[in-house]
């Protein structure tokens, strides 16, 4: 699997010469990214905390549901940021199905802040 942020560039050379392998948004940068939509200052930690409870939940299932959640919870007073949400998340969840799961799921939770 690849990792990286959604830079137009480096996601042509991945399709061009790893077009079978898996992608996935780079986590730490959808975090960093989602700052861009929230509205009021004071919003970001809350923002940033249920973003990654989407990244460290137990399985798919459960990030979908949470990331359903979220886009609800801020449609009425982000609406720029629930869009990008339901858009921009779900390319941040590829690595549910890899059993290297349990490492990146250990490493968000112990060391990444938003």
């Amino acid at each position: 699997m690849i990792v990286s942020d959604d830079h137009s560039g480096l996601g042509a050379a991945r399709r061009a010469v790893f077009g079978g392998v898996p992608w996935q948004r780079c986590q730490f940068h959808l975090q960093q990214n989602a700052q861009a939509y929230v509205p009021k200052q004071d919003m970001r930690t809350e923002v940033g905390s249920d973003i990654r409870l989407i990244f460290i939940s137990k399985d798919r299932a459960e990030a979908e549901m949470r990331l359903r959640e979220m886009v609800t919870k801020y449609h009425k007073i982000a609406p720029r940021l629930a869009d990008w949400i339901e858009k921009a998340i779900p390319e941040g969840l590829t690595f549910f199905p890899s059993p290297l799961r349990t490492i990146v799921v250990f490493a968000q939770a112990t060391s990444w802040s938003a």
